[in-house]
């Protein structure tokens, strides 16, 4: 951006600031946070963490730190930029560091969604295919042409609900996420039974026990041995980076009225990865050894229609849907913004196109934790640029902005600062002393120190004596200038709630009947399989008469939902 492009004498005379009529309460972001983190990379994290050999207490305390550490990255750096500048992370990477530096920026996350929703459409296929005679495809590439015409028909699918739009996806994730959580929370309850008489059968009788030798193992399935705490727990903190440290959640988190709703993400943390990813494991320990074949030999299909039955094949459809359609959407805004002369259905078909073809290749999902694993390190230092413009820059006297300030078209420190992050990270992984999942904790920290000081190593300009929060983001508005805006209370009298929530107690109440005998445990998932078909439809049923509800008296949750903008 040149000299000229700059607004007069107000540095932010061009920013649509969240006014405060439409700031949001805790309990938006306590909701949203809660359901979030309930999808298709968890059947898929789950039982990779499995394979990788991780010992159950390590497993236990690395996730309780990670997702701690995850909860204060959120709160304590993504949480705090967002309220105080009021922008998305789009805005404010386009103020910082220019239109160019955006466009790379938009290229990444564009490819990286269209990856991940590649993975969970083959996820998602995965469940269709145990109702075929298709072989499991465990491979990196497609082993069956009647996969790649499945996938295809899946993507097809997937590609059509998420042109419909944001509203929609929306909608079909608030009724879903529920569901979603009461199916891992039962798919947990059904399999320890079944661990247990297997290990009674080996003269085991404590869970600690039967966890170490069925599930957690502490050793890969070649006898070698596994992942450590510390892995586990830098994998937990880094795996939702893009959102936290990476602050992709400025675009959300900048409607929240206070800082501190950032703590909320805690829901969504031991929700999503911790009990999701435990059940999801327990799960994929269970199946292998009941249908005698290496967990790395199944898909999360096979996985899931072994404890689950057909219910367990519609939640890994669900759950591949609520990730691969949000990150379809997603891709299609980056590449608009790439291409912005292009109409949007068309960049947006050609991005399902893309995906779809991705689904046929299973290495979307196979090595989904390695594909995540190099996506975080991409886009570490770009977050740590932000939050070292934020909170670094200040201090040394430069204000945030300075390079829209001084009229540059590019902000040469933020590429530099970005290519010396990317090298010191191939090096330090060709070096090999440092896990894959590790990787970011240094990139990131390097990033966050180094910009500043070539910030001032390049001219940034100095302002003593000026407020510069407020001269680069506007001045903060008192509290009582606006009203902020309130989510409808959930009316817990409504008789399509009342249903759906005693259908989750049902589907609960069926799965802790297998404790009554571990010697029937087996025989009981058989037939729970049955018993939870009614409450699941019933669930859904109700479910979708309360939203309409709501809907007809004006009170949709979706429809408060900040949609995410063009980038």
């Amino acid at each position: 951006m040149s000299a000229t492009s700059l607004p007069g004498d107000d540095p932010v005379a061009d920013l649509e600031r969240i006014p405060p009529s439409q700031q949001l309460s805790g309990k938006y972001f306590l909701g949203s946070y809660s359901g979030e983190h309930i999808a298709g990379t968890e059947f898929v994290i789950g039982a990779a963490l499995v394979s990788l050999g991780v010992g159950t207490a390590d497993l236990i305390w690395g996730l309780i730190l990670g997702n701690l550490m995850a909860v204060l990255s959120w709160a304590l750096v993504c949480s705090p930029v967002a309220v105080r500048s009021r922008m998305s992370v789009y805005d404010y990477l386009g103020r910082a560091a220019g239109k160019r530096f955006s466009l790379i920026y938009n290229l990444v996350n564009g490819v990286f969604f269209m990856i991940l929703g590649g993975a969970m459409i083959t996820v998602s296929a995965s469940a269709f295919r145990v109702l075929t005679d298709i072989p499991p495809q465990t491979t990196w590439y497609p082993q069956s042409l009647s996969f790649v015409l499945l996938a295809l028909a899946v993507g097809a699918i997937t590609v059509w609900m998420a042109v419909k739009g944001f509203k929609l996806i929306a909608n079909f994730a608030s009724v879903c996420a529920p569901w979603m959580i009461t199916m891992f929370l039962a798919s947990g309850i059904l399999t320890l039974p079944v661990l247990w008489n297997l290990g009674a059968a080996e003269g085991l009788t404590h869970l600690g026990g039967i966890l170490d030798t069925f599930v957690w193992s502490g050793t890969t399935p070649d006898g070698e041995p596994g992942i450590s705490l510390w892995v586990i727990a830098a994998w937990a903190w880094s795996v939702n980076l893009p959102l936290h440290l990476g602050m992709s959640d400025m675009s959300i988190l900048r409607y929240a009225r206070k800082a501190s709703y950032g703590y909320f993400s805690a829901a969504g943390m031991f929700i999503g990865h911790f009990m999701a990813w435990v059940c999801a494991g327990l799960m994929g320990a269970t199946a292998a050894v009941l249908l005698q074949n290496s967990l790395t030999a199944l898909d999360p299909g096979e996985v899931a229609y072994r404890v689950l039955g057909v219910m367990g094949l519609v939640a890994v459809v669900v759950a591949g849907w609520t990730t691969s359609i949000p990150s379809l959407y997603r891709a299609g805004l980056a590449f608009q913004a790439v291409v912005p002369r292009l109409p949007a259905m068309r960049v947006d078909l050609a991005v399902g196109a893309v995906t779809t073809v991705v689904a046929c290749f299973p290495f979307a999902f196979t090595q989904l934790l390695n594909v995540l694993s190099y996506f975080i390190i991409v886009m570490a230092p770009v977050g740590a640029i932000i939050a070292a413009e934020h909170f670094l820059l200040p201090r040394l006297g430069i204000r945030p902005f300075w390079r829209r300030h001084q009229g540059h078209d590019d902000n040469l420190p933020a590429f530099v600062t970005w290519a010396l992050a990317l090298v010191v990270a191939l090096g330090l992984g060709v070096e090999g002393s440092l896990h894959l999942f590790t990787l970011f904790i240094p990139v990131w920290a390097l990033s966050f120190v180094a910009y500043p000081l070539l910030c001032r190593a390049f001219g940034a300009d100095s302002a003593p004596g000026v407020d510069v929060y407020a001269q680069s983001y506007g001045p903060v508005e008192p509290p009582e200038t606006g009203v902020v805006t309130e989510q409808p209370s959930v009316n817990v009298r409504h008789p399509g709630y009342v249903i759906a929530v005693a259908c989750l107690v049902i589907i609960l109440g069926l799965a802790l009947m297998s404790w009554g005998d571990p010697a029937t445990a087996v025989n009981h998932l058989g037939a729970f399989h049955w018993w939870v078909v009614a409450p699941t439809l019933a669930y859904f049923g109700a479910a979708l008469w309360w939203m309409r509800q709501r809907r007809e008296r004006g009170s949709d949750s979706a429809a408060s939902v900040p949609e995410p903008e063009r980038s």
